[in-house]
């Protein structure tokens, strides 16, 4: 089965700098505004500092986009239920007094993999993080490279 496709911010291998220029554009368009990004009044308190807490760390990247609200809504909401079978398992412990393992368990197995799946569309597993962080890094370098200044092409 083919990958899905990614941001172009997290691409790897080789693409000419105008595919990359195009597709920018074309993600720019798509992603759409980032002025509406807030809580949605439905989520608890907690799931309100989860949601503020998952868009400060992806402000910088700038791959949000308004309509990426109800994504992080349901992470929040996910996050803040894995806590609640996590106490829940440390309060009843792993299985009961007849040997039945703890339905807390299940659940939160259920609730994991929905957390993977959407970390994955938020670009938050580590490795996707640190593909950004070098792509900033290179993108930064290449404004301030004294040739391309020269050239007019980068910072002056």
């Amino acid at each position: 089965m083919p990958r899905p496709t990614k941001s172009i911010t997290t691409r790897t291998g080789h693409m000419s700098k105008a595919d990359i220029d195009k597709r920018l554009e074309y993600e720019a368009k798509l992603r759409g505004d980032s002025d509406k990004i807030r809580a949605p009044a439905y989520l608890t308190l907690q799931q309100k500092k989860h949601f503020r807490t998952i868009v400060d760390y992806l402000k910088e990247s700038g791959i949000l986009g308004n309509i990426d609200v109800y994504l992080l809504a349901q992470t929040a909401i996910t996050i803040d239920r894995i806590q609640a079978c996590e106490v829940a398992i440390n309060q009843d412990g792993v299985v009961d007094l007849e040997g039945s393992p703890n339905p807390h368990i299940k659940i939160r197995t259920a609730y994991m993999k929905d957390f993977f799946r959407m970390c994955n569309e938020l670009s938050l597993s580590p490795q996707t993080r640190a593909k950004i962080a070098n792509i900033n890094c290179s993108a930064e370098a290449e404004k301030t490279d004294p040739l391309l200044t020269i050239l007019g092409g980068g910072k002056q």
